[in-house]
């Protein structure tokens, strides 16, 4: 098949839709598929051997989202144009050009499945205002979401109609610890991989990491986050008028090979979003053995299970709580340790790439 990928975002923009996208398209092109990005992100006409239609147009200053005609009228001639035998739908939270992309193929009868890479909750006044307009919940489009948290936060737009999970994927093999590999003795060490904004809450981590270490010796624990955003000098400041310069190093953006190998070097990944759709970066972490401790609303707790390979909490006293328990109990430590090491099942790319294509017929089928 001839896809085309449509979202309001790529790389070199970086996040979990951009990389889940990118691999996605990789894994389908090793199938035999053609892909082809749309997107409406400057950049490179050739990413990592794939095609990308970078739409142009005037995007709203500090946010990169469309908002003129023009921008939609280059969508729909790519789209027209392009010779496709299916749009694929990428929808974030804010995703204009994604919704353009699901109304024109509604209207011009566009065989289409739609993937919804976000929580959408609290906006679900808007939702049925697009459903009432565009007849979401009555369209031929397939309907993906990453997680049942996801899926359920979808409901304001499309009713009744069935919304197939399909989780992230992964390379497991890449991501894997190698059995020989032992870390060397220290703090226990947490590490987090996070955009840093608001809506991921880093900022309460930190927090909640130091209620966890109060009255613990310095070299107790260490806390590295990766990752870069608007909340860097928010956090930079916190960390030292809390004075945990020596427990909590900021590392930045940093390549996928250097965060394995950060991996590799700790003992559990936490995080501290409640608003997480998926939780890709805790699928890597869980994928590279270690444990995760996160919060209990995330979508993670669809490949987590609380109590064996997480902790998961409802709040962040809880939050602050459980990560004082890894540090101070090192049975709970090792068995964590030791259930995380176990293989995940149905996350491989062998395993996603299928479901998609079982989604792709469908959708070719429900429009003849």
């Amino acid at each position: 098949m001839k896809i085309a990928f449509v979202s309001d975002w790529f790389l070199p923009r970086l996040g979990g839709i951009e990389l889940q996208m990118r691999d996605l398209a990789r894994a389908l092109t090793d199938r035999g598929h053609e892909v082809h990005i749309v997107c409406g992100v400057s950049g490179d006409p050739v990413v990592d051997g794939l095609t990308v239609h970078r739409l142009p147009g005037f995007r709203l200053p500090g946010f990169g989202i469309a908002v003129t005609p023009g921008v939609f009228a280059a969508l729909r001639r790519v789209i027209d144009e392009g010779g496709y035998d299916l749009v694929h739908v990428h929808a974030g939270n804010v995703a204009p050009i994604a919704h353009h992309a699901m109304q024109h193929c509604i209207r011009q009868r566009i065989a289409c499945v739609a993937s919804f890479h976000s929580v959408l909750k609290y906006y679900d006044v808007p939702l049925m205002l697009l459903d009432a307009l565009h007849g979401y919940s009555r369209s031929a489009i397939r309907m993906t979401a990453v997680s049942t948290v996801a899926a359920a936060a979808l409901r304001p737009l499309v009713k009744e109609k069935p919304v197939t999970v399909i989780a992230n994927g992964i390379d497991l093999a890449w991501w894997r610890r190698d059995g020989s590999a032992t870390k060397a003795p220290g703090p226990v060490e947490f590490i987090s991989v996070t955009r840093l904004q608001k809506r991921k809450r880093a900022r309460w981590l930190v927090k909640a990491f130091a209620r966890a270490i109060q009255g613990l010796p310095a070299d107790a624990a260490r806390l590295t986050i990766v990752g870069d955003g608007d909340e860097m000098g928010a956090m930079a400041r916190i960390i030292r008028r809390g004075g945990l310069a020596g427990q909590v190093h900021l590392a930045g953006r940093q390549s996928r090979e250097t965060i394995r190998d950060l991996l590799h070097r700790s003992d559990v990944f936490v995080l501290a979003s409640r608003l997480e759709a998926f939780g890709i970066a805790a699928l890597e972490a869980r994928a590279a053995g270690l444990p995760v401790i996160t919060m209990a609303q995330s979508g993670a707790r669809d490949f987590l299970t609380a109590g064996e390979d997480a902790l998961l909490a409802s709040d962040d006293r809880e939050l602050a709580g459980h990560l004082r328990q890894f540090i101070c109990e090192a049975p709970l430590r090792r068995s964590l340790s030791e259930a995380a090491c176990r293989p995940l099942p149905g996350v491989d790319w062998t395993d996603i790439a299928p479901l998609y294509e079982a989604e792709y017929r469908a959708a070719r089928a429900a429009v003849g």
